[in-house]
């Protein structure tokens, strides 16, 4: 009688570990399906579109700003900075503007003494 519980529950067990990898391999290969898709569907857009897409251009970006970091772009001083963003000037040059005040009915289109509709 040993045997025979024995006998059921490991073939209970291969069953339900076969159930289990199916189904694990049913997730996984939707998954896959729907990432195929979903890269089909962005790469129709951008075809359609004549626009890249998000991601690409987002990585362009990225390395774009990555290059400018190593060449020592963005503010950095030294002579390796004078090739970033078309600033040309060395440290040592100041650039002075004129100030002047600003008014705040000048800067605000409206105030307490403008009537708003």
């Amino acid at each position: 009688m040993d045997t025979l519980k024995n006998l059921v529950s490991t073939i209970i067990r291969l069953a339900l570990k076969l159930v289990l990898l199916a189904a694990a391999a049913v997730f996984a290969l939707s998954l896959l399906f729907v990432a195929l898709l979903s890269l089909v569907f962005v790469l129709l857009k951008a075809v359609l579109t004549g626009r890249k897409p998000a991601f690409v251009t987002t990585f362009q970006r990225f390395n774009q700003a990555r290059q400018q970091f190593k060449r020592g772009g963005f503010g950095a001083a030294g002579p390796a900075a004078s090739g970033g963003f078309g600033h040309h000037a060395t440290v040592a040059d100041v650039v002075d503007v004129q100030a002047h005040e600003v008014r705040d009915e000048q800067a605000l289109t409206y105030g307490p003494g403008v009537d708003k509709r």
